[in-house]
Parts: structure tokens; sequence; C-alpha cells
């Protein structure tokens, strides 16, 4: 609230003291510090590590013991000869990750919604969402039991022995298939 003092002409306006106010308001102050908190936390401390990029890091002298190097990592990234090389594959598979990764679990859920056994559906969400439960590792391990030469489930119904984790041409289907 402010108060208007008339002086002829032109009126004046004079505020409370910032601490009043903050003490009639301590309740929308003590709402806004839980999102500044978490914002500090979250977002602006991580930032310290950043300098990572700057130094050749040792583990074991921290931040301030690596010594400072600038740009020459950014350097030797960008005159690296698999440098084009790189950034094509990562457009590649950020665009095919895109096309794939959208489309079919929405595709997929319009599906099971339709199923008339609701048991096999329930079972099989259980199946198909289980894997956001397991760790990463575990994952990894059962991509390397199913893709085997010898013995894994693709091979096996394939009727081949091909060892797909070897094969370069592989690594983008299996990529994004596992992400699907």
């Amino acid at each position: 609230m402010s108060k208007n003092k008339s002086t002829g002409a032109g009126a004046v306006m004079t505020q409370r003291p910032l601490g009043k106010r903050i003490m009639d308001n301590w309740q929308l102050y003590a709402m806004l510090a839980v999102p500044i908190v978490l914002t500090i936390v979250y977002k602006y401390i991580p930032m310290y590590g950043i300098q990572i990029a700057f130094r050749d890091y040792k583990a074991s002298r921290g931040f301030t013991g690596s010594e400072w190097v600038g740009f020459e990592w950014f350097l030797r990234f960008f005159s690296a000869p698999t440098f084009w090389r790189m950034i094509r594959n990562t457009v590649l598979l950020s665009l095919f990750s895109l096309l794939w990764s959208f489309p079919i679990p929405i595709i997929l859920a319009l599906m099971l919604n339709q199923m008339r056994f609701h048991r096999f559906k329930r079972i099989t969400q259980t199946v198909l969402y289980a894997p956001h439960f397991i760790s990463t590792m575990v994952i990894c391990g059962m991509i390397r039991i199913f893709l085997s030469p010898s013995g894994g489930l693709i091979n096996l119904i394939a009727g081949t022995s091909i060892d797909f984790l070897t094969e370069s041409a592989a690594f983008r289907t299996i990529y994004i298939a596992s992400r699907i």
C-alpha cells in the first residue's frame, strides 16, 4: 500500500519500508524460496563443473589443482579427422530417435488399448514397461545376451550366428531399438 500526499501541483508517492512489506507477505516469499533454492542447487552450482572442459582434469588433483589448458580440448575435437563423421552420426541418431522413438510407443499404446483379453493386455504392459525399472547395466547385459552370436535369441530365430554388436552398420538400429 502506498499513501498519496498532496503537495499542490503533483502527488508524491511514499512507500512503506521493504522490511515491513516482506513481513506482511512472508508466506509468498517463503513459497518463492523453494523454486529459487532448487534453481540454485540444480542449475547454478553444477556450472562450477563446466571448467573441466578447460582443464587437463585429474580427479586426484580436483578442479583447482588440475592444469588450465583453455580451448585445447575444443581445438583438438574440431580439428580431428573424424569430426564431421561424429557430427553426422550424432545428428542422424537424434533424427532417427525422434522419428522412431516418438510414434512407435504411441502406436503400441493404442494397439494395447484395443485388446479384448485384459489379462494378456496387463501382462504385455508389464513386460513392456519393466525395463524402465531395471538398471541400465542390466538392460545392456540383456541386449548383449539377445544379440550374442552363439545362442542369442535374435540369432536363434534368424538361424544365423552374426555378432551384431561388432557390426558398425547395426549400431544405429540397436541403439534406437533399445531406447524404444
